[in-house]
């Protein structure tokens, strides 16, 4: 029997670009491409999930208002340099003098905590639970009516951040505390561990009972977590799971960390390096991020972001708008090595096991004219080189003439656990725009990247071929490497047609008009109006008395009937 089709049904998240659903993030990624209608509607999504505009406002006042406001948006999102006050304010535990001013934060001051009834919050899961609302906004049908038909019990999450969640309600309040001659709170602990997204998911949104927990690979770890949610669909296990991350690092200990490795792009370093370049003593925070040109470091940033996954039998039940589905997720650690930091063979083999399921499943036609690659692309001089080399010697050996490259995180800087996820709603927009964002910080690739075979994007394009499957990569610190492939609804679509009868894909194509209907109007309102975050905290609790515990089943006081029976039958 056929393995079940991972299905991506729907996507959003918290990005430094906005909502990252509805493509409302890669608007921004691709923003000089755009109608000036998506122009418009992205500047308007900005300003109302800020609070930066009166929503009882009537046109045309307010269409004057947004568009007097073009520059400011601009200016407030993606990579710039770090709103010190607004942080020091909100976030951290004490002062400290930045080394590194660069980073890729969250649209003007938003503080997601704020939009729901937090209680001392991290940053970090105040974006998990704003993030996940607003991927069910992208699915457009009631997910959580789903789950309780599916079964609470059955239903898989994966979500987490990789570093750890360190404001002053977390890691950083927690470790500050003693010196500072303050007293840990309670829950700072337990705000710190890296699994809490998905804890806060299963708790507060979706009451899920199911299999839950977190794979961390430092930035992999996005594509650890989707690996865990493939391959329990693939096995049958599960047909429903939610996988994603959400990192919010901007603070101190992180930049104590990784400028003590030397890893950053400091405000000193860059200005030697644009002395050397010949580009002026003035630093340009926007261009801080430089991957596969002359570069001397990373740049930290902040995201959120979550996929929705259905198997195609239940997608195709549900009537869900399948936005594209998943062959792989490659998994390779390095192997012996001089450092823990330095690179290793891992990511040839994720990469290369990548290229062959592309072909085994698509043929050798899709992977030579019709897929793109999404590098890690950190901006360090030393993943120019190992990344490049590893790309285009398989460009070459699987008779890809071209194959375009880019990065996001040029735009967006590394996310840390969250990279992976910037790259899927990357690949999704790139596959339904087919406008590529390119790296455009740099004026041209460094001297030492390998280019044969591939096709650098250094400004934001429209792309040659039509392109229907996306390669997303990363290598992670301490040599965790995962590689995996994005294909489009097309080519998901020419999958289950093979398997179903036409019937049953009329079947589908009926429930989905009304789901399509829906998401248009969540479409609107992540345009129009203020996210709605859910939150149910104290709501429907069970405590012992509440269940009916039998051999084969748990009764809950809520109206929840869940059979037992083993995985092991046969």
């Amino acid at each position: 029997m056929a393995k079940p089709i991972p299905c991506l049904v729907g996507f959003g998240g918290l990005t430094p670009a906005g909502r990252g659903s509805h493509n409302l993030s890669y608007s921004r990624m691709i923003y000089d491409l755009e109608s000036d209608q998506n122009k418009f509607n992205y500047l308007k999504s900005v300003l109302t999930l800020c609070g930066l505009i009166d929503e009882t406002t009537e046109a045309p006042e307010i269409e004057q208002l947004i568009l007097s406001k073009e520059n400011e948006v601009l200016e407030n999102t993606l990579m710039r340099k770090l709103d010190y006050e607004f942080f020091r304010n909100t976030f951290w535990s004490y002062d400290y003098e930045m080394p590194a001013n660069a980073c890729g934060q969250l649209p003007f001051r938003l503080d997601p905590v704020t939009h729901y009834a937090s209680r001392q919050h991290p940053k970090a899961l105040g974006m998990s639970i704003v993030g996940f609302t607003d991927a069910m906004s992208d699915a457009g049908f009631d997910l959580r009516k789903e789950i309780d038909s599916y079964g609470r019990d059955k239903v898989g999450c994966f979500a987490g951040c990789a570093v750890m969640n360190m404001d002053r309600y977390s890691g950083d309040g927690l470790f500050a505390s003693y010196p500072m001659g303050k007293r840990a709170s309670s829950k700072h602990i337990s705000f710190t561990l890296p699994e809490m997204t998905a804890d806060f998911i299963n708790a507060y949104v979706t009451g899920s009972l199911g299999i839950t927990g977190h794979f961390i690979g430092a930035c992999a770890t996005s594509l650890y977590n989707l690996n865990a949610g493939v391959e329990l669909i693939k096995s049958g296990k599960s047909e429903l799971v939610i996988v994603g991350a959400a990192e919010a690092i901007l603070g101190p200990p992180a930049y104590i960390g990784f400028s003590a490795m030397g890893a950053m792009a400091t405000d000193e370093r860059m200005t030697n390096l644009q002395q050397l370049l010949g580009e002026g003593e003035d630093l340009d925070y926007t261009k801080f991020c430089r991957p596969f040109g002359d570069n001397m470091g990373m740049v930290c940033g902040e995201s959120a972001g979550f996929a929705i996954l259905m198997s195609d039998r239940l997608a195709l039940e549900v009537g869900a708008n399948i936005r594209g589905c998943f062959l792989n997720v490659n998994i390779n650690a390095d192997g012996n090595k001089k450092s823990i930091s330095g690179p290793g063979a891992g990511n040839y083999f994720s990469v290369g096991k990548t290229f062959q399921d592309i072909e085994e499943v698509f043929g050798d036609k899709v992977l030579k004219d019709n897929s793109a690659f999404i590098a890690h692309g950190t901006g360090t001089p030393l993943n120019r080189i190992t990344e490049s080399h590893i790309v285009s010697t398989f460009a070459k050996e699987f008779g890809i003439e071209s194959l375009p490259v880019t990065s996001l995180k040029s735009k967006l800087g590394h996310t840390m656990g969250s990279a992976g996820m910037d790259q899927l709603w990357g690949a999704l927009g790139a596959m339904e725009t087919q406008n590529c964002s390119g790296i455009c910080t740099i004026p041209k690739l460094a001297d030492d990247v390998f280019t044969e075979n591939l096709d650098f994007y250094l400004q934001d394009q429209a792309f040659d071929k039509q392109k229907d499957v996306v390669i997303i990569n990363s290598k992670g610190f301490g040599g965790n490497n995962a590689t995996a492939s994005v294909a489009s609804e097309n080519l998901t679509m020419s999958l289950i047609e093979k398997r179903y009868s036409k019937a049953d894909i009329s079947k589908w194509k009926a429930k989905r008009e009304s789901i399509l209907e829906n998401r248009e109007v969540e479409r609107n309102k992540a345009i129009n109006g203020s996210i709605e975050p859910i939150y149910e905290f104290d709501k429907d609790v069970l405590d012992l008395a509440d269940l009916e515990v039998k051999k084969n089943h748990i009764k809950t006081s809520t109206g929840f009937d869940y059979k037992l029976s083993s995985d092991l039958k046969g």
